[in-house]
């Protein structure tokens, strides 16, 4: 493959993974929803932020920034959508060709080692996907983006993905979503006080 090949497919894999919208989102009529790239750079700030010392940083951001980048020719599908057994194909199959198109064979093992989450990288950075869902949910309350709340499902899909992982220290991304959901249930209390002081003194 030429030099100019490589960019060619460069430019258009890059275009594709900035214009993949998440279906999640779109599912449920999130306006103007995120898309893969924009979720995977946010996955990988978080690792610069919350990456443990014990952990290659340089391999999470690697994991972190390449996880959903096969969703460009496999699809993004939703939980239930696919079989799983047949997601996983398509994705790998997907992984290759990119791999391929862009002359870095390196790239389909780290999505290999991502998706078989042997290693505490790809456990780690795991966690931080599922924790981004619920940081994009709130981002997205707070800002009336959606016709119905999205934090607490999110939330709740997110633990359990969590608690599924293998990860040593997954309670740490457990109390962070805990926090979250506190938090929103407080300020869903204060909107309810200022809005029955409002109605006392109509």
């Amino acid at each position: 493959m030429t030099k100019n090949q490589n960019i060619t497919n460069l430019i258009s894999i890059l275009g594709q993974i900035k214009n993949l919208r998440r279906r999640g989102w779109q599912k449920r009529q999130v306006t103007e929803p995120e898309s893969d790239a924009d979720h995977m750079y946010s996955v990988a700030f978080q690792t610069i932020l919350l990456a443990p010392e014990n952990l290659d940083i340089r391999h999470c951001l690697e994991l972190a920034l390449i996880h959903d980048l096969p969703e460009i020719y496999a699809s993004d599908f939703v939980p239930g959508e696919i079989d799983i057994t047949q997601k996983q194909k398509l994705e790998q199959a997907a992984a290759c060709k990119i791999a391929k198109e862009l002359n870095f064979p390196q790239l389909e093992q780290w999505f290999q080692e991502y998706e078989e989450q042997k290693t505490p990288e790809a456990q780690f950075v795991k966690c931080l996907d599922k924790l981004d869902n619920v940081l994009t949910a709130s981002f997205y309350d707070r800002h009336n983006r959606s016709p119905n709340k999205l934090v607490f499902e999110f939330a709740f899909n997110a633990k359990t993905g969590i608690l599924s992982t293998k990860y040593q220290k997954k309670d740490t991304y457990i109390k962070i979503i805990n926090s979250i959901i506190k938090q929103t249930e407080n300020e869903e209390k204060e909107r309810e006080k200022k809005k029955g002081r409002g109605n006392e003194q109509d």
